[in-house]
């Protein structure tokens, strides 16, 4: 063997601070294997690649050991994000719950509110219904009044008593009588036990009732 050949050196061992750089290391070493294995003998040259092979593999194992730490990492951190994300939605439906009951709420509301629209729209009808029947029986009230006196007393034709032809039912002793304007002379008169008939002349002055029911207008 020539001792003035100097075998080449292999690159110096440097620890490398990520793996990308370890693993280029490792590759240039491994290329160079070939002109270490040819320049020693077959034994060295066995030891030199079972050491290279094994510095590899521990490097490998620190490798996979920090990307099993790293996605350990990972995971747990989208765990943490899993659970905000569930917390997130669970407050996210109470606040749907809440907002559809407050909308429940509203459309009862609303609805409660058309039907007192609705009862009072019914009111007002039969209050003007009422109002309307009202007047209708006052009308008739008034007809009726203008067209009835009483069978006992004295009336005044023209203001109390009208012009025309009245009845009555009578009763024991019924007594009508047509006066003159001052009274003091009677035109015509009757005694009835039973139903009386009197018609009022426009140029009579009163009328006297005594113990008769009420006379109404009949013509």
């Amino acid at each position: 063997m020539n001792d003035n050949i100097k075998p080449n050196s292999a690159p110096p061992f440097r620890r490398a601070s990520k793996g990308p750089a370890l693993l280029t290391y490792w590759a240039i070493l491994f290329k160079r294997m070939p002109t270490l294995s040819a320049q020693r003998t077959p034994l060295l040259a066995l030891v030199a690649t079972g050491a290279v092979a094994a510095v590899a593999i521990a490097t490998l194992g620190v490798l996979l050991s920090s990307q099993v730490d790293q996605t350990v990492a990972v995971r747990a951190e989208l765990s943490s994000k899993s659970d905000n994300y569930d917390s997130l939605r669970s407050d996210w439906n109470k606040q749907n719950d809440t907002i559809s009951g407050l909308r429940s709420a509203v459309g009862v509301a609303e609805r409660r509110e058309e039907n007192l629209l609705s009862a009072e729209a019914a009111l007002t009808t039969r209050s003007s219904a009422l109002d309307t029947r009202e007047g209708e029986i006052k009308v008739a009230e008034d007809v009726a009044a203008a067209n009835t006196f009483a069978g006992e007393g004295t009336f005044r034709v023209g203001v109390d008593v009208q012009p025309g032809q009245y009845t009555s039912e009578g009763g024991t002793n019924c007594y009508w009588a047509r006066l003159n304007a001052t009274g003091d002379d009677i035109i015509d008169n009757d005694l009835a036990s039973g139903p009386a008939v009197l018609t009022v002349q426009a140029s009579d002055g009163l009328i006297k009732t005594s113990n008769c029911a009420p006379f109404t207008k009949t013509g």
